[in-house]
C-alpha cells in the first residue's frame, strides 16, 4: 500500500527541511485547545455562574452530540453526557467500537455512524486510540471521499464546517486531547501519524477529570505512563524544540519519574492520577508542535508489527535515541541536571547515568528494554527485518531528529535493541 510518508519529495527533503534552522526560527506555532483540569468539570447541576458544560454545550447548535468511546472508558460515557443532556437538552449516540491502535477499517465505521446522526459536537472519550479514531473519523465525516493514508500533510484539512471535537481522555500518556496528530493503524502494520498543514486535529477542547483514570491496570498505567516520558524527552531533544516547549518538556520529565511509581504501585491513589494526568497532556503539547523523535519511527514500526503497546515500545527506544542525538547536541545534559544524575566532569558519564535513571523506571514498571523481552522472537525478527528497515524511514517522526540516520545505522539500533544492548558510539558506523 502507498502512503503519503513514501511520496518522493517527502523522503528526500523531509528531514532537511525538518531540520532546517532558518525555518524554525522563521516561525513557530505554539497550539493547544481550551483545556480544563479538575474534579467538578461534568456537573450535573450548573452553578452561579458558566462553567466548561455551558462553554462546550454552546459549539453544539444541532443539540446532536456523538461520543466515540472503547469498550473499557464507555463505563463513564453516562458522567460525561450526564449535564448536557439535562442542562442542555443535547441528544446523544455513542459508539464504543474503538479499538487498540485505531485500525483504519474501525476509523471508517465510526465515520459512516458519525455522517448517518450528523451531530455537530465530537466527544472522544478514552485513551489515545479512541481519541486517534475520533479524529480519523472527524476527517471522514467532513470529507467524505478523502483517502487517509494518502492525505498529504502539505494541504489543509478544512475542519470544523461540520462539527468540533471534544477530548475526554481516560488514559495518562498518549497527549491526543491536545495534539495534532492521529495515528492510525493499516492492514500491513503500518502505523501512521495523519495531520494536515496547520494542526487542524488539535481538539478544540479538553477535559482532564483524573477520576476517569482511577483504577486503571499497571500495565496500562506504565505504559501510557512510559508514553508520556517518551514525548516530553522528544519534545526536549528535537532540533525545533524552542525555550517555551522545552520548559515545558523538562518539568514533565520531572513530574513522571515522581509520581508514576506511585501511580504504577496503587491505582487507586488520587493524587499521582492528578499529576500524570497533567503530565500526559504537558507532554503532549512539544509533541504536537515540534514533533516526536526517532524513538516514535523505531517503536511505531515495531509496535505496528508485533502490535505491543505505542508506550512501551517508543520508552525502549529512547536510551538509543539519546545516543544517537549525543553525536549533535549535548541537550540531555539539562535532562541530567533535572535528574540529578549529572557528572560534572564527564558527558558521556552523564549521558550513561541518564540511561541507566530510564531503565532503571522501566525495570521498576516491569517494561521491556528489549525487543526479545517484550516477546519479539528472533526468527521473525530477521524475517521482516527488511521490511522495518524500509519503513521506519517513511515515519513522519523520522524527519525531526538531529539528521537522517543510513540503513546501516539503523541496522545497528535495531540490532542491538532485540538484546537491549547499548549502541557503540566508538564504531565506525557512527563517525
Amino acid at each position: 500500500m502507498s502512503y503519503w510518508s513514501h511520496e518522493y519529495l517527502l523522503r528526500t527533503w523531509g528531514g532537511p527541511m525538518v531540520q532546517a534552522e532558518f525555518l524554525k526560527e522563521a516561525q513557530k506555532p505554539f497550539f493547544v485547545p481550551r483545556i480544563f483540569s479538575g474534579l467538578n468539570l461534568f456537573l450535573d447541576k450548573a452553578g452561579f455562574l458558566p462553567d466548561v458544560v455551558d462553554l462546550v454545550a454552546k459549539e453544539c447548535k444541532t443539540k446532536k452530540a456523538f461520543l466515540v468511546t472503547d469498550e473499557y472508558a464507555v463505563r463513564f460515557a453516562a458522567k460525561v453526557m450526564a449535564p448536557y443532556e439535562k442542562r442542555h437538552g443535547i441528544k446523544f449516540e455513542v459508539w464504543k467500537e474503538a479499538k487498540p491502535d485505531a485500525p483504519i477499517e474501525t476509523v471508517k465505521e465510526c465515520a459512516d455512524k458519525m455522517r448517518r446522526f450528523g451531530p455537530d459536537l465530537i466527544f472522544a472519550l478514552g485513551g489515545g486510540s479512541s481519541i486517534d479514531t475520533a479524529k480519523g473519523a472527524w476527517i471522514l465525516y467532513e470529507h467524505p471521499d478523502v483517502n487517509i493514508e494518502i492525505l498529504s500533510p502539505i494541504i489543509p484539512l478544512n475542519l470544523r464546517n461540520k462539527a468540533k471535537l471534544v477530548a475526554i481522555p481516560t488514559t495518562s500518556g498518549t497527549g491526543s486531547e491536545v495534539s495534532g496528530v492521529a495515528v492510525i493503524s493499516f492492514p500491513d502494520g503500518v502505523k501512521l501519524g495523519v495531520g494536515g498543514a496547520l494542526p487542524e486535529l488539535v481538539p478544540d477542547f479538553a477535559l482532564l477529570d483524573p477520576t476517569l483514570t482511577v483504577g486503571m491496570p499497571p500495565q496500562l498505567t506504565a505504559g501510557t505512563g512510559g508514553d508520556a516520558l517518551a514525548h516530553a524527552i522528544d519534545g526536549f531533544m528535537v532540533p525545533r524544540s524552542d525555550e517555551l516547549n522545552q520548559a515545558i518538556a523538562l518539568k514533565t520529565i520531572k513530574m513522571v519519574f515522581e509520581w508514576l511509581p506511585r501511580a504504577y504501585r496503587d491505582g487507586n491513589d488520587l493524587m499521582p492520577r492528578i499529576k500524570m494526568q497533567q503530565a500526559a497532556m504537558m507532554a503532549g503539547i512539544p509533541l504536537s508542535n515540534v514533533g516526536s523523535g526517532i524513538s516514535h519511527a523505531l517503536g511505531h514500526t515495531i509496535g505496528g508489527l508485533y502490535h505491543i503497546h505505542h508506550g512501551a515500545m517508543v520508552l525502549l527506544f529512547i536510551p538509543y535515541e539519546l545516543q544517537v542525538y549525543s553525536k549533535a547536541t549535548d541537550r540531555y545534559l539539562e535532562i541530567c541536571n533535572v535528574l540529578d544524575v549529572r557528572d560534572t566532569n564527564s558527558d558521556t558519564k552523564s549521558l550513561s547515568n541518564l540511561i541507566g535513571k530510564i531503565r532503571g523506571l522501566m525495570s521498576e514498571l516491569h517494561l521491556a528494554v528489549s525487543l526479545k523481552e517484550a516477546g519479539v522472537s528472533r526468527a521473525d525478527f530477521e524475517k521482516n527485518l527488511d521490511f522495518i528497515l524500509d519503513q521506519t524511514p517513511t515515519d513522519p517522526a523520522f524527519y525531526f531528529g538531529w539528521f537522517d540516520l543510513t540503513r546501516a545505522q539503523l541496522m545497528d539500533v535495531f540490532m542491538c535493541a532485540y538484546d537491549g544492548k547499548l549502541l557503540d558510539m566508538d564504531s565506525d558506523i557512527w563517525r
